[in-house]
């Protein structure tokens, strides 16, 4: 599996506004497309109104088609972009592989 590592700085008090965004819309998207959902977090100490999510994928193959399905789903256009859209200040993404010790997402 590869990993997709996303750090997102958000306005302040933007955190709530766009979890719910993703709870509500995102998640489900992307879990038709088989995108796994590996990690979910959000500062408590640090950087405050941080982010970082990680999504798995099978392969870079997977990857590359489920993205451009996600991003042709008139769900991300028309419900899930207008919610977060400017909610955002800087973005990081990485893709990342696992350790042969860590254990892949169900």
């Amino acid at each position: 599996m590869i990993y997709n590592m996303r750090v997102y700085d958000l306005k302040p008090g933007a955190v709530p506004e766009y979890m719910k965004a993703v709870k509500e819309v995102a998640l489900k998207i992307r879990e038709d497309q088989g995108i796994k959902l590996a990690g979910w977090y959000y500062t408590d100490i640090g950087p405050q109104h941080r982010i970082v999510h990680i999504w798995a994928y099978q392969d870079y193959t997977h990857y590359e088609k489920a993205r451009a399905a996600v991003h042709d789903d008139p769900r991300w256009a028309n419900d899930y972009l207008p919610r977060v859209r400017g909610l955002a200040i800087k973005q990081q993404d990485t893709m990342m592989k696992g350790a042969d010790f860590f254990p892949e997402p169900q």
